[in-house]
């Protein structure tokens, strides 16, 4: 039976993005260090089609901040 493959894409303080991805119930995959959103998009399309392949659907987790706040926030280099 497929299992449902969850993902959230969060930005980091450096203007990089990371990307988890969460194999229900508890198995959970993480790349790190991605340099654009673009990069971290196509990343989880790559995941979708590895899925789809196996039967199991991705869905995008609710993010705490939503990735389109990634890509209208300037990067928060040197804020503190």
């Amino acid at each position: 039976m497929p299992r449902l493959v969850t993902y959230t894409i969060s930005d980091r303080e450096d203007g990089r993005f990371d990307v988890t991805a969460t194999i229900e119930p508890d198995k959970v995959f993480r790349r790190s260090g991605l340099a654009t959103l673009a990069e971290a998009e196509e990343w989880v399309d790559g995941l979708r089609v590895l899925m789809a392949a196996l039967g199991a659907p991705v869905a995008q987790k609710s993010p705490d901040e939503p990735v389109a706040a990634a890509r209208t926030t300037p990067a928060r280099r040197g804020a503190r």
